[in-house]
């Protein structure tokens, strides 16, 4: 009896996991590239927190844009830098008048500093498309050319590929491959036109939507959803279509983390924004967790009780394996097909590090600029 019931477990869980990744890879499928010769203007917003060891690098990766110069302009909002991000800032100003700099002072109450600062950015903003990036980006040669490519007259926002650039600690590769995950659902869901994840780091959207649903206003006071929470208001309340942007020349990449202190807080502010996605995001993204986790279970119980169960764990190897494929898709288009080589061990870390993360992100504080 016992026996019976734990390979229906397995089973069950499988066919509930494989029928998520027929999803995620039907959606992948109805995904249609970009146009040709669209060249609207554009503002890219950046807003930058202590960020003098990185912000010369993005701002050189976007003034080298195969774009046309007179088609975008910059706008860098700096939000209270205690180091040398001033002084940076306004030497590239000084140099190049496609750069505008804005200076935040001090915290505005009622609205979280980093909404605050993009708010800014994209109130003096004079494109028709905001392009947001982090001030730790940098982004390749063709990002802006290829992101406004896919702005058809009923796609309101882009979402971008914003792969992690690994470092020399012992988790890096993991976050890695959680961020290629993150993309691969990102790509999948918006491929059927469903808001369920997205990072700003890769980001675009029309200044006539922000201003049509009044900016972040009802997300505002929320630290974190610059980004996740943005696009979800925007399929709550519009008809906008949310595309991906798949293309391989048009990543914006950022450093992986590079210790325990940066991780965790990395980890915390993007677990943290997820106690506010609607129901249906809730459950499947609890359905992946929990699917994974009982097919887990099951295989380390057919190696503890030497159990004989075809059908599920025929079921279980061909769920990891289609996730394989798809999760090479996207390391294909980030260049990063190496990263997973780590795989298997990774679907163990995803387990542990949800379980013991999830807590710090619903329950702790955190904090705008926290490293």
């Amino acid at each position: 009896m016992m026996i019976e019931l734990i390979s229906d477990i397995g089973t069950i869980s499988a066919m509930v996991y494989l029928l998520l990744i027929l999803y995620i890879a039907i959606g992948i499928i109805r995904t249609k590239p970009g146009l040709k010769d669209v060249q609207p203007s554009v503002s890219v917003v950046i807003s930058a927190h202590n960020e003098s060891q990185n912000i010369g690098k993005c701002l050189d990766t976007i003034l080298s844009q195969s774009y046309p110069p007179h088609k975008f302009e910059i706008i860098v909002i700096n939000d209270r830098s205690e180091d040398n991000t001033g002084l940076i800032l306004e030497k590239y100003m000084n140099d190049y008048s496609r750069i505008q700099i804005i200076m935040i002072n001090e915290v505005k109450p009622g609205i979280s500093p980093k909404k605050n600062a993009i708010a800014q950015g994209v109130n003096i903003a004079t494109g028709d498309i905001i392009a947001t990036t982090d001030a730790d980006c940098e982004a390749s040669e063709d990002w802006i050319k290829k992101l406004v490519s896919y702005f058809t007259n009923e796609t309101g926002m882009v979402v971008g590929l914003a792969p992690l650039k690994p470092t020399a600690w012992i988790l890096s590769p993991f976050a890695c491959i959680d961020t290629i995950f993150g993309s691969l659902i990102a790509y999948g869901s918006l491929g059927w036109n469903h808001a369920v994840t997205c990072t700003g780091r890769n980001f675009a959207y029309r200044k006539q939507l922000f201003q049509e649903i009044n900016g972040f206003s009802g997300i505002d006071q929320i630290l974190t959803g610059d980004d996740d929470l943005f696009m979800m208001k925007v399929a709550r309340k519009t008809n906008w279509r949310i595309r991906f942007m798949p293309d391989p020349d048009s990543t914006v990449l950022s450093s992986a983390p590079f210790g325990w202190r940066h991780f965790i807080t990395q980890r915390k502010r993007h677990i943290s924004a997820s106690k506010y996605f609607s129901i249906p995001v809730k459950i499947g993204f609890s359905l992946i967790y929990f699917s994974k986790l009982f097919m887990f279970l099951f295989l380390l119980l057919v190696c503890i009780m030497k159990l004989n169960g075809i059908i599920p764990l025929t079921l279980i190897i061909s769920a990891y394996l289609i996730t394989f494929i798809l999760l090479m898709i996207i390391g294909l288009k980030t260049r990063q097909c190496r990263m997973l080589i780590f795989y298997p061990i990774w679907e163990i870390y995803y387990l542990l590090g949800n379980l013991f993360l999830a807590p710090l992100g619903f329950f702790s504080r955190i904090s705008w600029g926290e490293r």
